[in-house]
Order: structure tokens, then sequence, then C-alpha cells
């Protein structure tokens, strides 16, 4: 039934499962440091240079084109290749 075989298998993959639950919980960790870190670099960067505004990027609303269809942000939207396209202009 149970043989001293089976259960060293078992323990080795609950050891191979519990080391690498254990890593990539690290690699996560570590993962979200460094966008933290870089985050405060960056926020630093931009509160210095815009005189203490705001860190965040403004949000811009998404505009549906009459011609495609697709939604667009209208500052920095680029013609879809249709001849009345308003965003071609």
């Amino acid at each position: 039934m149970f043989s001293l075989s089976k259960i060293l298998f078992l323990a080795l993959v609950i050891g191979a499962v519990w080391f690498g639950w254990r890593w990539y919980n690290r690699v996560g960790a570590v993962g979200r440091e460094r966008l933290r870190e870089r985050e405060r670099r960056g926020s630093g960067k931009s509160a210095s240079t815009s005189g203490g505004g705001s860190s965040q990027l403004a949000a811009e609303d998404m505009e549906k084109c009459p011609e495609c269809g697709a939604y667009v942000a209208p500052r920095s939207a680029v013609a879809c290749g249709r001849p009345v396209c308003p965003y071609g202009r």
C-alpha cells in the first residue's frame, strides 16, 4: 500500500511546491518594491519640475469616431485611413 519510495516522492513534491510558492511570492514582492521605488523617483522628478503640482497623469475621455466607430483619445488620435475621418485633418 504505502511504500517508502512513495512517501519520499510525496515529500519531494510537497517540498518542491512549498519552495516554488515561496520563490513566486518573493519575486512578486521584489517586483512590487521596484515599482514603488520607480514611482517614488518618478514622482519626485515631476513634482520638482512642475512646480509642486500633481504627479499623476491627467485622464482623457475617449470619444467614438463617427466614421469608423473606434474609441480614440481626441488629443492624440490619428487618422483611421478613411477619407472623411475627422482625426486625419
